[in-house]
């Protein structure tokens, strides 16, 4: 009698997916930490990889390189607490597209911006102290100013959907990105000590005196 073969079930642990994500959760916090404490050229990958409690052969596994390992780090800070949800279609942003009155739209915009400011801005510092030495951060750097840009159009547009601006297209929109700039958030939080709610005020003030009639 012939035994019929049973087909082989794909095994996925759902446990080790988890424990796999916290560790590469883990990873970033400890690089965007040790980034951000010693700078590009001193943080080092076993300095991170006992911050975050694992090997350092587990980070070079995960991301390669320092270099791939602080990309890595800034995306996660961008994206916040939705890390697997590009930041155009995460809750904050598409409240301020979905809206229907512009005042409505900067105060959600504004608030919004803020919040990923704190997050990304430390991390943009030290990329950009990095940019000057390191070409493919360099392009990375620039890369990313390109992509606010990008999304700081798709916001001009909202806000034209929705009635005139002061200012043509492209003047808005260059305008949005030098007044929520990280540098310019840096400037304003590290040197002139204002606090991100007084922040988020003077931009919701500035930007709605720029941009609305």
């Amino acid at each position: 009698m012939v035994v019929p073969v049973k087909p082989k079930r794909v095994y996925r642990s759902t446990r080790r997916s988890a424990q796999a994500a916290d560790t590469r959760d883990a990873v970033l916090a400890a690089a965007r930490d040790i980034f951000m404490r010693d700078g590009w050229q001193k943080a080092t990958i076993s300095a991170i990889a006992r911050e975050a409690g694992v090997s350092v052969e587990t980070i070079y596994a995960g991301f390669g390189t320092k270099r791939v390992l602080l990309e890595a780090a800034i995306t996660a800070a961008v994206r916040g607490p939705a890390p697997d949800t590009p930041l155009m279609r995460q809750s904050g942003p598409r409240a301020v597209l979905e809206a229907t009155d512009q005042r409505q739209q900067l105060a959600l915009f504004t608030a919004d911006i803020t919040g990923i400011l704190e997050r990304v801005a430390p991390m943009m510092s030290v990329l950009r102290t990095a940019a000057e030495t390191e070409p493919e951060l360099a392009a990375h750097y620039a890369g990313l100013h390109r992509g606010r840009r990008q999304n700081f159009e798709r916001v001009i547009d909202a806000l034209l959907r929705n009635g005139p601006l002061r200012l043509d297209r492209d003047t808005a929109v260059a305008g949005l990105a030098r007044l929520t700039s990280p540098e310019l958030f840096m400037l304003a939080t590290r040197v002139e000590a204002v606090s991100p709610a007084q922040f988020r005020d003077w931009l919701l003030e500035t930007l709605t005196a720029m941009l609305l009639p």
